[in-house]
């Protein structure tokens, strides 16, 4: 039996030019679509419709709103509020203001707001160098950023903040807002930082901590002997001193204060034990 091809085409007739003509018709008006949305985009940023109307900065107490606003390249006619980039405005921030440690963008494009939330680093500790016939001591945080330089002619260290002793850096390689990484200016941060939850008439009578010599931490107070340290033992040598602290003044509060002294130096250097003496007897 024989087949021709005229009725065979009859049988499956072409559909593929209708279904190409249709996606033609669909990308056309999509590419339409997208063109006009972008216009429109374009025409609403140009008017300045999406500039940014209003700036709200909180948490911050070394700056001013003016500073933050400026350091951070803001433009309240230029910037739109939807493209500014949150990340490239901490990243100015934290550059140029070096108290700031973060700062957190929140965008509300309906209302074309801003706000940033600052979080500051606190001075914990400051170097001293001496330069030109005075002082300059360098502020740093619980971290070793460094914060502000303030220069005196006084050896006391400005707002009582405790002083590490030996810098171990040139000052032209302490930068504002760059972190000090001196081993063992990081190793007195160390003992600061776990000094600071001794009781607060410790912590206000530290004034000195020295940790150039890991295995003998030297520190100040103006109400106890010389406290050594060792830098394996931070924890328990503090503690140890913490509980010494506390039996001398329930000792003073049940009896009269007298002339004696304490001693010359309070041996913290062992996991165990603390040892209480006077340098000349050993």
């Amino acid at each position: 039996m024989r087949i021709s091809s005229r009725k065979l085409s009859n049988q499956h007739p072409r559909r593929y030019p209708k279904l190409e003509r249709k996606s033609w018709r669909i990308f056309t008006w999509a590419v339409v679509f997208t063109v006009g949305v972008l216009f429109i985009y374009h025409f609403i940023s140009e008017q300045g419709f999406l500039s940014v109307k209003q700036i709200a900065i909180a948490g911050n107490t070394h700056y001013t709103q003016t500073e933050i606003i400026t350091a951070s390249g803001l433009n309240y006619q230029r910037d739109n509020v939807h493209t500014i980039s949150a990340r490239q405005i901490e990243r100015e921030l934290k550059q140029k203001l070096s108290y700031i440690k973060n700062a957190d963008i929140s965008k509300n494009v309906m209302k074309r707001s801003l706000t940033i939330q600052i979080t500051e680093r606190e001075p914990a500790a400051v170097l001293k160098y001496y330069l030109n016939g005075g002082l300059l001591f360098v502020l740093v945080d619980f971290e070793g950023y460094v914060l502000e330089y303030k220069y005196s002619s006084s050896p006391q260290a400005p707002d009582a903040i405790v002083t590490i002793i030996g810098a171990g850096q040139q000052i032209s390689e302490l930068q504002l807002g760059n972190r000090v990484f001196s081993d063992h200016v990081q190793l007195a941060l160390k003992v600061l930082r776990v000094a600071v939850n001794l009781p607060p008439e410790m912590v206000s009578g530290l004034h000195t901590i020295d940790a150039n010599q890991p295995d003998k931490i030297t520190l100040q107070f103006d109400n106890l002997p010389v406290v050594w340290l060792a830098s394996d033992f931070i924890e328990a040598g503090l503690h140890h001193i913490d509980l010494f602290f506390k039996q001398q003044r329930i000792i003073l509060q049940k009896r009269k204060p007298t002339s004696n002294r304490l001693g010359d130096y309070l041996d913290a250097r062992f996991k165990d034990a603390i040892y209480w003496g006077n340098k000349q007897r050993g």
